[in-house]
């Protein structure tokens, strides 16, 4: 008999970091570049977590646009995992972290999150963020876990998504 899972996952942070490509890049395993999000997009994914267990992921993908914001509230709620990210070649896109962080925490019930800079393709060239300025914004907030990933490559992308889905039924079975 397999046990289904059933979690709401939240992707924030500012418009063009790739937050849906990102999310593109998970369900059709292909990069497709996309255009700005209006609102809020909704996807489901499958994580298979063993053979017993199967993890159905809500992925709410939000606009990152200012005028968007208002309505993240409302869609945190319930939420048990978020993953919060930036792109590595706009600084300020880490910096606005801390306005995202705070919307999290104030609208949902200790959820899991990950940090994510994205775009790692481009560090080479265009690098704007090093990794000890993501570590040093990981520690003020105490996440756990921090990675770079890229939707054009593919790099870590399905691992974010395989990670946050074990860490939260870890975090659910202490809770228990």
């Amino acid at each position: 008999m397999v046990t289904r899972l059933l979690f709401k996952i939240i992707v924030v942070g500012d418009g063009g970091v790739g937050k849906s490509t990102m999310i593109q890049r998970l369900t059709t395993g292909q990069f497709i570049p996309m255009k700005i999000t209006i609102g809020t997009d909704l996807v489901t994914h499958d994580v298979k977590i063993s053979d017993t267990e199967l993890a159905k992921l809500q992925i709410w993908d939000f606009g990152g646009e200012k005028r968007f914001r208002f309505f993240l509230p409302n869609y945190c709620r319930g939420a048990v995992g978020c993953l919060l990210c930036y792109d590595i070649t706009r600084f300020r896109s880490l910096e606005n972290l801390d306005e995202w962080i705070n919307i999290v925490k104030e609208n949902t019930v200790d959820p899991v999150i990950i940090l994510v800079g994205q775009k790692q393709d481009l560090a080479d060239e265009k690098r704007v963020v090093r990794v000890s300025d993501a570590e040093e914004f990981q520690q003020k907030y105490s996440l756990p876990y921090f990675y770079e990933t890229s939707s054009k490559s593919g790099y870590n992308n399905e691992l974010i998504f395989r990670i946050l889905t074990k860490a939260i039924i870890v975090k659910q079975k202490k809770i228990l």
